[in-house]
C-alpha cells in the first residue's frame, strides 16, 4: 500500500480537520466513524460505568457531542494514529467526566448532532468477564468484519452474484467444521467446480473489504500492519 493514500482515509480527514475546530469535512468524517464504531464505545461505556444498555446509548451521543465541540482532536498526540486507540483514551476520559460530574442525571437535554439507532448495538456475551477495554476490542472486531461482510453481500448481490455470496456465507457462518464442497455443491445446486472458484473469489475479496475498513482507521502504513495483525490473530 503507497503512503500516498492514507491522507485520503476517513480517520486521517479527521485528524488533518483537528486543528480547526467544527470543520465541516472533520465533522463530517467523525460522523461517519461514530456511526461503524458506536457499538464498540457503548460496550465500554456499559461496562465502564455499569449502564444499561439505553443509559449506555445516551451517554454516546454526549460523547460525540462532546468530541465534535472540544479540543480533544487538536491535542491527541501524533503517535496515536489508530482510531482505535483513540477512541480508548477519548472513551476514558469522558467516561471518567461523565461519573464526576454525574452526567447521567442530565441526560437527553441536548441535541443530537448524529442520528445513531441503539436498536443496531448488538448484547455482548459474558459482559462480567472482560475488562471495558477487552470489550470495546472485541466489539471492534465484530464491527469490522460484520460491516466487511455486509459490504461483500451488497456488492455480490449487485453483481447478479448471489449464489456465490450464499456460499460464501454457509461457509463463514458454519457451526463446527466448514461443509465439505460435495454438501456445498447439492445445497446450492452447482458443481464442486463452482464452490472452489466461488469461495476462492469471495474469501480473497472478504479479506480486501477488512483491509480497506482497517485503512479508514488508521494513519499510516505501519499502523496498518499492526491493526491487521490483531485483527487477524484469532483467525
Amino acid at each position: 500500500m503507497e503512503p500516498g493514500i492514507f491522507p485520503t482515509t476517513i480517520w486521517s480527514q479527521v485528524r488533518l480537520g483537528g486543528a480547526s475546530a467544527g470543520a465541516p469535512a472533520r465533522d463530517e468524517a467523525l460522523a461517519e466513524l461514530a456511526r461503524r464504531y458506536q457499538a464498540p464505545a457503548e460496550a465500554y461505556l456499559r461496562a465502564a460505568l455499569r449502564l444499561s444498555r439505553e443509559e449506555a446509548h445516551e451517554l454516546f451521543q454526549e460523547f460525540f457531542a462532546w468530541m465534535l465541540s472540544s479540543d480533544f482532536l487538536a491535542k491527541a498526540e501524533r503517535e496515536r494514529g489508530r482510531f482505535r486507540a483513540f477512541v480508548k483514551v477519548a472513551l476514558k476520559r469522558f467516561a471518567s467526566d461523565a461519573r464526576r460530574r454525574e452526567l447521567a442525571q442530565k441526560r437527553g437535554g441536548g441535541e443530537r448532532p448524529v442520528a445513531l439507532d441503539a436498536e443496531d448495538v448488538p448484547e455482548l456475551a459474558d459482559r462480567s468477564a472482560q475488562s471495558p477495554e477487552e470489550l470495546l476490542d472485541q466489539a471492534w472486531k465484530a464491527a469490522l468484519i460484520d460491516g466487511a461482510f455486509a459490504r461483500l453481500r451488497t456488492e455480490l448481490e449487485a453483481r447478479g452474484r448471489a449464489p456465490a455470496f450464499a456460499v460464501f456465507a454457509d461457509t463463514y457462518l458454519a457451526a463446527g467444521p466448514e461443509p465439505d464442497y460435495k454438501t456445498l455443491a447439492a445445497r446450492h445446486g452447482c458443481t464442486t467446480t463452482d464452490i472452489s472458484n466461488w469461495l476462492q473469489r469471495a474469501k480473497q475479496r472478504f479479506r480486501e473489504l477488512l483491509r480497506a475498513a482497517v485503512l479508514e482507521t488508521v494513519r499510516d502504513p505501519a499502523e496498518l500492519g499492526a491493526e491487521l495483525a490483531w485483527l487477524f490473530e484469532e483467525a
